[in-house]
Formats: C-alpha cells, sequence, structure tokens
C-alpha cells in the first residue's frame, strides 16, 4: 500500500501544481484582461447568470467577506465586476460581471474546457468513467476532510 501511496501523492502533487501552472501562464498569455489567478477564480464564482450576494461569493470561493472585498474592489477598478445595493435591501452587496468580467470569464472557460476535452479524447468510454468516478471521490474525500486532520497522527488527538 505505501508504494501506491506515495506513486498516488507524487501524481496528486505533479498535477495540481501543473495544472495551476498552465492556467496561469494561459492567464498571464492572455494578459490583456490584466486579470491575476485569484482574481479570475472570483470572476468565475460570480459568474454570468444574475448578480451574486458578496456572502454567497464568499462561502462559494471558501474566504472571508475582507478578503473578497479587497479582491472586488481590485475588479471594480479594473472594469470587470459593478457592485451594487439593491434597493429592497439596502443591507445586501450585490456583484454582476461587466462586458470585460464577462470576456475574461469566457476566456477562463474555454481553457477548462479544453483542458477537458484534451484529457478526455485520447480514453476509450471505460477509462472516461474511470477517471470521472475517481475525480468524484477525491472531491468527496477534499470536500470532508479537515486541514487539522491531515496535520496530526491519530494518535496524538487522543
Amino acid at each position: 500500500m505505501a508504494d501506491k501511496a506515495e506513486v498516488l501523492n507524487d501524481v496528486l502533487v505533479k498535477l495540481f501544481n501543473k495544472i495551476l501552472s498552465i492556467e496561469e501562464e494561459a492567464i498571464t498569455k492572455a494578459a490583456a484582461l490584466g486579470v491575476t489567478m485569484s482574481e479570475i477564480h472570483v470572476i468565475e464564482a460570480i459568474g454570468t447568470d444574475e448578480p451574486k450576494s458578496m456572502s454567497e461569493v464568499a462561502s462559494t470561493l471558501g474566504v472571508t467577506m475582507g478578503t473578497l472585498t479587497a479582491s472586488v474592489n481590485r475588479l471594480v477598478h479594473k472594469g470587470h465586476v459593478s457592485r451594487f445595493r439593491p434597493e429592497e435591501d439596502r443591507r445586501v452587496v450585490l456583484v454582476t460581471l461587466t462586458e470585460d468580467g464577462r470576456l475574461a470569464h469566457s476566456i477562463h472557460e474555454r481553457f477548462h474546457r479544453r483542458m477537458i476535452n484534451g484529457i478526455l479524447q485520447d480514453l476509450d468510454e471505460e477509462s472516461q468513467d474511470a477517471i470521472i468516478v475517481a475525480a468524484e471521490k477525491l472531491y468527496e474525500f477534499f470536500e470532508r476532510v479537515k486541514p487539522e486532520d491531515l496535520l496530526l497522527d491519530n494518535d496524538s488527538r487522543q
């Protein structure tokens, strides 16, 4: 089991780093957008549908309102996001993408679509199903695990 664990760890670390590296390079090459990786993820969380509340976007990203506010401030300044308070409840702050923000969202979405299509095109149907099941199980694990569970030995949590 240790050999499989080492191989899986090695593959996951390389995979996550490679995806981040390629994504960052793609965003950098689309420099006309003028956004960072963290900002593109805020744009992605805001989405192209109806305006979203700041708290909804913060929750989606798993960040504090302060962190999101700083990112949204930069995106508003760059012209990618607009922010407003609805008349019916002035306590709520809603955000939506501008045309520039929609363009950045579209480019990022196309990047992901091409990446996934590139992965799937070289796999037969059975392998495609297997990779989807494995990815779903990985996601389920990361949804339920707490960071501290990965730092502490079982023996030291008594």
